[in-house]
């Protein structure tokens, strides 16, 4: 749609912006309905929602996806199946907040899981974490949400007067909660942490994302001391916060692709690990629990 300059408005009498207005309106409605259109078809609600921010991070689920389906809602992609005998939908979310925070957001309108892994690669700040070892989220946090003390001009910048933010979610429309970070769901931790890995480790510690890619091990540090978060990603605190505003069960599941203290080059076929071993989780360990909750055997 072009965009109409206000210098052009100066001719256009009242009279014709009250028919402009609601046709407007009319037309902003259609195309909400098109592009949410799937949402009449998704039927049941499904068991899990399992997101990857690229096409290396889904293979594996997509391999593993019986029955499936794609679903394309405007700019974001699902395919919707059966894993394990459990009803699955794998998300595409795309790269940063942004995109974690619209594909969460629709795959919980519409599809409406019981719990979202989100899973993917993840540069380390722990200098003793090791390329392919796998951080399940006992919390993720927003380690780009900070607030710095006034400094004069020329003072430079220094972290040092920087102190973390929280995020605040009006649950229910009603008194605004705080969120340091955002808790993963303990059932599907333990199932996780109980999944057997070959590659490396599997821990569980704070998962850390922002919208940075940063190389410098000093600001690694800081992250790491300030946030308590052992690595970095863009999406998992994003993803998870959306989740939290609809209450719904939340796990990141990462795996370490590079790290600046020894081992910078980002290996390519570290995506497709983790993919690998949450279909392991999902499909070797979960199990049905009260509620059709997926717990762990």
């Amino acid at each position: 749609m072009r965009r109409i300059r206000t210098s052009a408005l100066a001719g256009v009498t009242l009279t014709a912006l009250c028919v402009m207005l609601p046709l407007g309106a009319a037309l902003l409605a259609q195309n909400t309905r098109a592009a949410a259109s799937p949402s009449a078809e998704t039927g049941t609600p499904v068991d899990i929602v399992v997101q990857g921010a690229v096409d290396s991070e889904l293979q594996p689920l997509l391999a593993a996806l019986e029955e499936k389906e794609e679903i394309q809602i405007a700019a974001w992609t699902f395919w919707r199946g059966r894993m394990g005998g459990r009803r699955v939908v794998v998300s595409r979310t795309e790269v940063g907040p942004i995109n974690a925070v619209a594909a969460t957001t629709l795959a919980l309108v519409n599809f409406r899981p019981r719990l979202v892994v989100n899973q993917g690669t993840a540069g380390a700040t722990e200098p003793w974490l090791k390329v392919f070892d796998i951080v399940v989220g006992e919390a993720a946090v927003d380690y780009g949400a900070f607030r710095s003390a006034h400094a004069d001009a020329g003072a430079g910048v220094d972290q040092a007067r920087w102190t973390p933010t929280s995020h605040f979610l009006r649950l229910d429309g009603r008194q605004r909660v705080e969120f340091k970070n955002f808790p993963g769901d303990p059932e599907t931790m333990r199932a996780a942490l109980a999944t057997p890995y070959a590659r490396g480790r599997v821990i569980k510690s704070v998962i850390g994302s922002a919208f940075e890619f940063n190389r410098e091990v000093d600001r690694l540090v800081w992250v790491r001391k300030t946030y308590g978060a052992v690595s970095e990603d863009m999406e998992s605190a994003f993803a998870a916060g959306a989740a939290a505003g609809f209450k719904t069960r939340f796990l990141a599941i990462r795996i370490i692709s590079d790290s600046e203290f020894y081992a910078p080059e980002i290996q390519r076929t570290a995506g497709e690990h983790c993919a690998a071993f949450v279909v392991d989780v999902i499909t070797k360990t979960l199990r049905s629990g009260p509620g059709d909750r997926p717990g762990i055997r």
